[in-house]
C-alpha cells in the first residue's frame, strides 16, 4: 500500500502570491496535484497546507486528508514531517511530491509506483538531474520526519545511495513554478 503526501505549504516566495491556486488549463495547481496522485493508484493522499480558506475550499472536492502547516516558515522539512507524521500505519511507502510541478500526472505516480521494491527509494530523473516526486520505502519514514528548514527528501536518498531506484522521465516533466512566467512557459 502506497500512500502520497503532497506539499503545498510553501511561502510561494518567487511567486509573489500565493501560485498554487493559480490556473492551470481550468484548475488550480495544488488540485490538479492532488487529482493526479488519487488517479495514480496512491491509497491515501495528505496534502499539507497552509492555513488559507481558499486553499480549503479548491481541495474541498477531493477525498484528502488534510494537514495543516502554522508554520510554513520553518521550511519543506517540516511539511514533510507533517505530512509523513500524518500517514497511515498500514502505509508500506510514501510518495512525496510538490504541488507546483503542473505536468506530474497519474501515468507519472503510476510509473514510480511500479519502480518501487520494498527497502526502495525511487527516484525521478529528468534529462541530467533527479527531481520529484521520490517515493519512500517505510523504513525512511523516521528520517523524514526529522527533516528541519529548506532541506527535502533529496537529503534523505543521498544518505542512501544504495536504496536508490532511478526512473528515467522526459525531461518536460520535471519543469515546476516558480515564477509567474514559468506558467506561461509550460507546454501543453
Amino acid at each position: 500500500m502506497i500512500a502520497g503526501v503532497l506539499l503545498g505549504a510553501g511561502e510561494s516566495r518567487r511567486f509573489k502570491g500565493q501560485k498554487l491556486l493559480e490556473l492551470w488549463h481550468g484548475e488550480a495547481l495544488v488540485a490538479r496535484a492532488a487529482r493526479s496522485m488519487l488517479g495514480g493508484g496512491l491509497s491515501q493522499v495528505v496534502v499539507v497546507i497552509p492555513k488559507d480558506p481558499a486553499m480549503r475550499a479548491v481541495l474541498s472536492h477531493l477525498q484528502l486528508t488534510l494537514v495543516e502547516n502554522r508554520e510554513p516558515e520553518r521550511g519543506i522539512g517540516h511539511s514533510i514531517a507533517l505530512g509523513v507524521g500524518a500517514l497511515p500505519r498500514s502505509a508500506e511507502a510514501a510518495l512525496l511530491a510538490v504541488a507546483d510541478q503542473p505536468l506530474m500526472d497519474e501515468q507519472l505516480i503510476r510509473q514510480l509506483c511500479a519502480a518501487y521494491v520494498p527497502g526502495a527509494i525511487v527516484t525521478p530523473r529528468y534529462g541530467s538531474h533527479p527531481g520529484n516526486p521520490r517515493l519512500f520505502d517505510r523504513r525512511y519514514f523516521a528520517e523524514l520526519k526529522e527533516l528541519v528548514g529548506d532541506v527535502g527528501g533529496q537529503l534523505v536518498a543521498a544518505a542512501h545511495p544504495e536504496a536508490v531506484i532511478e526512473c528515467v522521465l522526459p525531461e518536460r516533466l520535471g519543469l515546476d513554478v516558480d515564477r509567474p512566467e514559468d506558467l506561461f512557459g509550460l507546454p501543453g
